[in-house]
Parts: structure tokens; C-alpha cells; sequence
């Protein structure tokens, strides 16, 4: 399995979930590899000799989020440092993208063909730093095939997951053409229910709570 395998199935399936989620929130923006706040902490270095705030960014798989906050403005502070989030950028979207930080209501880390224990350790520990700064953010791990990646070894190592799930148990058969997975779904009743439910958990995560509880 390529990186190429994985880019193409995130952005297929970041355009289904826009499709699915459109006329009930149309306010509510999917994308797919978007940078979301990670970090905040005080620093120094050889280059920033004095003490200064650094906000530290990641990318993500799929975001999806109705919020934004314009940071622009903190790039000409003297005591804030933006971390892995250049302001230098010559392309108008990634330009925009750079300026906004948003408030995430779901982050889902995407795998293609399983996921090993180091790679679960690191995104659970991104998720536990993500949802310390943004409490209302759920973070999700979706795997297209499990392959070896053990019920097991996704709970133990996966523990900061709000949700977990692979759409098929095995491992995959071959490289993954662009389109390929709404095929797919049109053509497995059982892939296709998996997704509908996966749509549904989706729905109740963007719904505002109708208890008394906060949390």
C-alpha cells in the first residue's frame, strides 16, 4: 500500500461525507488535510532567545468543523510564535487555510491498510493534546482494511479515540483507483450498512446536546 493509496481514499471519502452531510448542516465545512491547533506552550531557542508563546499546528486527515478564528494578526506579534503553520504562502486557498484557525467538532484520522502500534500510540496522544484545547472536539480513527491491526491492539494503543472503525477485516486487495470506494459502497450491502452507520454517529456528534449534561 502507497501514501498515494491513503491521499486518494481521504479525499474520496471527505467528499461522500460532504455529500451526506450538506442539506441537514449546511453550515458545517468537511476538508481534508487541514492543519488544527495542536499545542500551546512557552519557548525559547537560539533563534527566539526570549520567551514566546508558540501555538503549534498538525495536519489532519479530515476535519469538519463550522467555526473559524482569523489569526493573521498573530504573525506580527512579538511574543507569539505560529509553529508549523507558515504565513509564507503563495497559493490563495493554502494562504486562507494558514490565516484560519478553526474550531474543530470532529477530527477522523484516516489508515487504509491497517495501522501498527506506533502510528495508534502517536494519534492517540494528538488526540488527547487536541481535545485538551478544543473539550467539544470528538477524534475518530477510520481504517478501510484492519489487515493485521487486532480488535486488541486498536483498543489498547487507541485509548484517546472517541470512535474506532474499519470497514473490512482484511487486508487490501490492491492499489486503490480514485472513485473506487463509492463504488464500492454501491456494490457491498454490508460495506454500505457499516457506512450508514459510521454517516449516523457523524450526525449525533454535530448535534447539539438535548440533556441537562455538558459534558
Amino acid at each position: 500500500m502507497s501514501n498515494t493509496d491513503e491521499r486518494y481514499w481521504n479525499d474520496d471519502l471527505k467528499t461522500i461525507i460532504k455529500k451526506e452531510l450538506e442539506a441537514d448542516y449546511p453550515n458545517v465545512k468537511v476538508e481534508s488535510r487541514w492543519k488544527v491547533l495542536k499545542d500551546i506552550f512557552l519557548n525559547t531557542s537560539k533563534t527566539t532567545p526570549k520567551h514566546k508563546l508558540q501555538f503549534g499546528f498538525v495536519e489532519q486527515d479530515i476535519v469538519i468543523f463550522e467555526e473559524t478564528i482569523n489569526i493573521e494578526k498573530f504573525y506580527g506579534l512579538d511574543h507569539i510564535l505560529i509553529h508549523n503553520n507558515e504565513k509564507d504562502e503563495k497559493d490563495e486557498l493554502k494562504k486562507k487555510k494558514k490565516n484560519q484557525m478553526v474550531i474543530p467538532k470532529l477530527i477522523i484520522e484516516l489508515k487504509y491498510n491497517g495501522v501498527n502500534s506506533q502510528g495508534l500510540i502517536t494519534y492517540s496522544d494528538y488526540a488527547s493534546d487536541i481535545k485538551s484545547i478544543f473539550p467539544e472536539c470528538k477524534y475518530w480513527l477510520a481504517i478501510r482494511y484492519r489487515k493485521t491491526s487486532s480488535d486488541n491492539k486498536l483498543k489498547r494503543h487507541g485509548k484517546n479515540f472517541d470512535r474506532i472503525i474499519y470497514f473490512s477485516p482484511e487486508k487490501s486487495p490492491g492499489n486503490y483507483a480514485e472513485g473506487a470506494f463509492e463504488d464500492e459502497l454501491r456494490n457491498d450491502s454490508e460495506l454500505k450498512y457499516k457506512f450508514e452507520m459510521f454517516v449516523e454517529e457523524i450526525r449525533k456528534t454535530l448535534q447539539p446536546p438535548d440533556t441537562g449534561f455538558v459534558k
